[in-house]
């Protein structure tokens, strides 16, 4: 862990050695943060009914049948406490339904989409087409893969640096 701990660090200086603006880092955070202004661009403009971590999170329970509370949390990077308030949140708006069961001897909530939180994931999708025809009119579905598959390497890397209590 000590070794990997160093390489990483070794990483993170050479990078932090360029000039900022063309640093890895750099490219990482802004692409974010204009995804962050784009969704909320996109939310404001659209008025779901829901802010855009609620969708995110709608989005998540409708992929996956039967999320556990857990599970949402790791995949969305919020503590427990929070999706906590997420979830009931979603669930006053009749989005979810939260059901209690038994995993490894431990109460889990499982959270799952209902009719109408279907209903609206399906309806907004059509608000992010124009910005995915864009990005697939400029990349190849092969270097989309590659953007992705770099994002997630790099991600792995950096994940096992950082302290979190998902």
């Amino acid at each position: 862990m000590l070794q990997k701990q160093q390489v990483i660090f070794t990483t993170l200086e050479k990078i932090m050695k360029t000039k900022y603006e063309n640093s890895l880092f750099y490219q990482i955070n802004s692409t974010a943060k204009y995804f962050d202004k784009l969704f909320d661009q996109i939310f404001k403009e659209m008025d779901f009914g829901v802010s855009a971590t609620e969708h995110l999170a709608l989005s998540i329970i409708c992929e996956t049948n039967n999320c556990c509370q857990r599970d949402l949390a790791r995949i969305i990077l919020k503590d427990r406490a929070n999706t906590g308030k997420l979830a009931k949140t979603l669930k006053e708006k009749g989005l979810i339904e939260i059901t209690l069961n038994i995993k490894n001897n431990r109460p889990v909530k499982i959270l799952s989409a209902t009719k109408k939180g279907k209903e609206l994931i399906d309806s907004t999708l059509s608000a992010f087409k124009p910005v995915i025809q864009k990005v697939e009119d400029e990349f190849s579905k092969e270097g989309i893969e590659n953007i992705k598959k770099s994002l997630q390497k790099f991600r792995k890397v950096v994940e096992k640096s950082v302290k979190t209590n998902i």
